[in-house]
């Protein structure tokens, strides 16, 4: 069998000061200083004429279009098949606006247009310096996140409240490559919203930034992040929100950043240092299939008139109100073509020996997840949150019953919305395909 090879890349990405950030309904946020650069970084395999990559993008989304385009420029650039190079984020919500959110901002066109070459040229950069490695796991509880979507006492959801009884993946992975040279990368992986900064106007990865820079500086090697089941979960901080809870959503600037940002670093590079065996015969592997998400059936046009109607004096009003009337008057011109029952995806898994990177396009919740691995036939069994395509928030059932923000907030992004169902579906589907790889191996 081949041998492994691998490497990493990175090209930074920062965007001007005065550029629109992205993750909060405020009408004017220009960003005003640069706290720590945001940069593309490409993590490629290769083994004999296999080839993958998989991509970590230091924003808060990309939608389906602009994917589907650096993954295609990215495929002519570097030679590797487009349908095996993953595109993920970490999610910050102190980068650029790379998505359009009705009623909470456009995307940055002209930004768009500087990061997709980027996005090919760092995929190329390291397709061009795989080399030998020898590749070794190891796994820690973490107290990175924990779940966002508190209950007060009434039972209802407190937004962005840290719930210490809600599901939480409080897996951290790591995954070191090393060379007869020395290391070549480390690839970590935990769940959590990068969030902590909070609503200010500084450019930042969030405490993720904080952990990948330590890990680099200790292990002398490049870090590639993958933000896994972040769809309910918050960092966890010792900041107080207004309802007396520590917050899952805001932090209170740098001094969470680092807060979160440091544990885990510390969880990370504990991680790290007990991996003692490393295999060089792990294969590569790659399957790629389409997969159906079901949908919900269309609110009724008579709702949608009625609804539109009550919407429309507050049209210009930035934020949920906005939101709402364009999402009423999509659901209106949807009428006017037949309604699909499904959404297609093309999933693609790579795998390496016990390893498996697991696209969601969205935000999954913690539950997902954790169903996922128990039933998964890999031991390391790794979702990637926001990875080829953006669809939102991927609620499970018990949240869409109990409801909250991210049960509804889909509608600034989606005309035909998921069905409730689509955390069963996650499972089961992505159970099957990973069942179907384990049995060619």
């Amino acid at each position: 069998m081949p041998t492994l090879k691998v490497a990493v890349a990175k090209i930074e990405i920062t965007p001007p000061l005065g550029s629109r950030l992205m993750g909060y309904g405020v009408q004017e946020r220009p960003a005003e200083k640069v706290h720590d650069p945001l940069y593309a970084t490409a993590l490629v395999f290769q083994q004999g004429s296999h080839r993958a990559a998989h991509v970590t993008l230091d924003v808060a989304q990309i939608d389906n279009g602009d994917t589907a385009t650096m993954r295609s420029l990215a495929s002519q650039e570097s030679g590797i098949p487009a349908e095996h190079i993953n595109i993920g984020v970490i999610h910050t919500h102190s980068g650029p606006q790379t998505m359009t959110f009705e009623g909470w901002g456009d995307k940055d066109e002209a930004y768009m247009q500087t990061l997709i070459p980027k996005v090919a040229q760092v995929v190329a950069e390291a397709g061009r310096k795989c080399v030998p490695v020898r590749m070794g796991i190891a796994t820690i509880e973490t107290k990175v996140g924990i779940n966002r979507r508190g209950i007060n006492k009434e039972g209802s959801v407190i937004g962005f409240g840290g719930n210490e009884f809600g599901p939480y993946d409080s897996t951290m992975t790591v995954v070191r490559f090393e060379s007869d040279e020395g290391p070549v990368a480390s690839l970590i992986h935990c769940s959590a919203h990068c969030t902590a900064m909070g609503c200010n106007r500084l450019i930042s990865r969030d405490w993720a930034g904080v952990m990948v820079d330590r890990v680099e500086s200790q292990t002398k090697a490049p870090v590639i992040f993958i933000n896994g089941s972040y769809g309910d979960t918050g960092p966890r901080t010792n900041c107080l929100a207004a309802s007396g809870i520590f917050s899952a959503g805001l932090g209170d600037g740098i001094e969470s950043v680092n807060e979160v940002g440091y544990r885990a670093a510390s969880d990370a590079l504990r991680c790290h240092q007990s991996i003692k065996h490393f295999s060089d015969s792990y294969s590569l592997n790659l399957l790629v299939e389409e997969i159906e998400f079901p949908l919900a059936p269309l609110p009724s046009l008579a709702e949608a008139q009625e609804q539109m109607k009550e919407w429309e004096p507050r049209k210009d009003e930035w934020g949920d109100p906005m939101c709402r009337y364009r999402y009423w008057k999509r659901v209106i011109e949807a009428h006017e073509h037949p309604c699909p029952t499904h959404r297609p995806f093309r999933q693609t898994i790579i795998n390496i020996g016990p390893l498996v990177l697991v696209p969601m396009p969205g935000e999954p919740f913690a539950s997902t997840t954790l169903r996922l691995r128990q039933w998964s036939p890999f031991q390391y069994t790794l979702t990637c949150g926001g990875t080829n395509g953006m669809l939102c928030y991927l609620p499970d059932r018990e949240s869409r019953h109990r409801g909250g923000y991210e049960t509804h907030v889909s509608i600034g992004t989606l005309t035909h919305l998921l069905a409730d169902n689509i955390d069963d579906v996650l499972v089961s589907e992505n159970v099957r395909l990973l069942e179907k790889l384990a049995e060619t191996n």
